[in-house]
């Protein structure tokens, strides 16, 4: 009985490994959704600055934040560029001005590409971004 036990307890310690190891994600840059036809140049709070193109926010080619109480959708070819500072934005908008106090989700995430490969950031740590239109 102590032979059967030790090989039930090693099966399922095999099993919990290979099903464990399948869940993490750590050090993935993330899924580029559907290809994007917005470029974006973001500098970072570490003064870093790229150019990517497919940009999107969490797989949207839209800007999700809070304006008050409400929720507020602006879609990428409306928005020139946007400053981020602890936690809110102003989002500069063709032809219409700048809104600001809009409230971000820290977690969401911009994904992108570039000549060598995906890249992904937390808009937390984003500076500010700028939109342009991609070539066709």
């Amino acid at each position: 009985m102590n032979r059967t036990g030790y090989l039930y307890r090693t099966a399922l310690l095999i099993v919990l490994g290979i099903f464990l190891m399948g869940m993490g994600s750590a050090g993935s840059p993330g899924q580029v959704t559907a290809p994007s036809p917005f470029n974006a140049k973001i500098k970072d709070t570490s003064n870093n600055e790229v150019t990517i193109t497919s940009v999107t926010f969490d797989g949207k080619t839209t800007f999700n934040v809070y304006m008050g109480k409400g929720r507020v959708e602006i879609p990428f070819d409306t928005i020139s560029r946007i400053e981020v500072k602890e936690g809110s934005a102003c989002a500069s908008i063709k032809g219409t001005g700048t809104m600001c106090n809009l409230k971000t989700n820290g977690i969401s995430k911009i994904y992108g590409k570039l000549p060598y490969g995906l890249y992904q950031i937390a808009l937390k740590d984003v500076m500010w971004i700028e939109f342009t239109k991609a070539q066709q």
